[in-house]
């Protein structure tokens, strides 16, 4: 690799190849970087050539990323962003200009985004969040497509590649809601075993038949009488409060609903591991002043629930 000639390397190529990956079209691609449908597929060529691969696929639809298109796509825009911020001059960010962000977003951390949108709606009334559904598989995948700027996520202690930037937004705890006359918020249950026995509402994003709360429970041998099991979070305050049943939460979820006059807390008997949600971008994309200044922005929201 270090013997390549450059002189065979374009940067435009580059250009095309990120537009192919993105529009997954040929003729949106020329459309997008406003030349012809041939001189895209010229480029795709040489592309193909420098790469000694497909890279892209004809597709009914348009065409689809090869395994090696997928595995380059990360560095190609790396390299892209890299040279645009070198080239274009820097320009300051100001919270009252119009600016729209893209989110990566999950249940858990809906509490860290209506504060947000309280403290945007006051100090950057112009500014336009776009919250998108990720998980913790698609995650990275989608900041290295620049899919979403930045993403809140419930990650995995394992280490994250290089490319990604962690910021630790906040470190929440589990509780357990009920209805506020439930009978175990008088009385709350004495052990884990009666704890469990309680109807239980488990929270399972994706459909899964044990939830995250499960597997922590399973881990000190318990397993709770599941009765229902729904895939929103937000939900679970909303039916415990007309039902007896139970739902074990992160106290974030809790306190959006703290004023609600419906809902109690009954005590839970065992200690489960605390949640961490934290706040991810492309380590590429750090320096951008205007994600800079969201980052402080979602800091600051998070820290009103320390």
């Amino acid at each position: 690799m270090s013997d390549f000639d450059l002189r065979r390397a374009d940067l435009n190529l580059l250009v095309t190849f990120e537009a192919l990956m993105n529009e997954r079209h040929v003729g949106r691609a020329a459309d997008k970087l406003h030349v012809s449908q041939s001189a895209v597929s010229h480029a795709l060529g040489r592309l193909r050539e420098l790469f000694d691969d497909p890279l892209f696929i004809r597709h009914p639809r348009g065409i689809e990323p090869t395994k090696r298109s997928l595995a380059l796509s990360p560095a190609i825009s790396d390299i892209l962003h890299r040279t645009r911020s070198l080239l274009a001059p820097e320009q300051p960010f100001s919270p009252e200009q119009s600016h729209r962000f893209i989110i990566g977003q999950t249940d858990g951390s809906i509490p860290i985004l209506v504060t947000l949108m309280e403290r945007l709606r006051v100090q950057a009334p112009n500014i336009e969040l776009h919250a998108r559904w990720v998980d913790a598989a698609g995650v990275i995948p989608a900041l290295d497509r620049q899919e979403v700027d930045l993403a809140f996520a419930v990650m995995p202690p394992a280490r994250l590649p290089a490319r990604i930037a962690r910021t630790a937004l906040l470190q929440t705890h589990h509780v357990c809601i009920a209805r506020r006359d439930h009978p175990a918020v008088r009385k709350p249950p004495r052990s884990v075993d009666e704890f469990a026995a309680l109807p239980h509402l488990a929270i399972s994003p994706h459909g899964a038949a044990i939830s995250r709360v499960d597997g922590l429970l399973s881990d000190i041998g318990v397993r709770r009488n599941t009765v229902l099991t729904v895939p929103h979070f937000l939900a679970a305050p909303l039916i415990v409060a007309r039902t007896d049943l139970v739902a074990v939460v992160d106290e974030s979820i809790y306190r959006l609903f703290a004023d609600h006059r419906k809902l109690g807390i009954i005590a839970i008997p065992a200690p489960l591991q605390s949640i961490s949600i934290d706040l991810l971008m492309a380590s590429a994309r750090i320096d951008d002043p205007a994600l800079s200044w969201l980052c402080d922005e979602c800091a600051a929201a998070a820290h009103s629930y320390t």
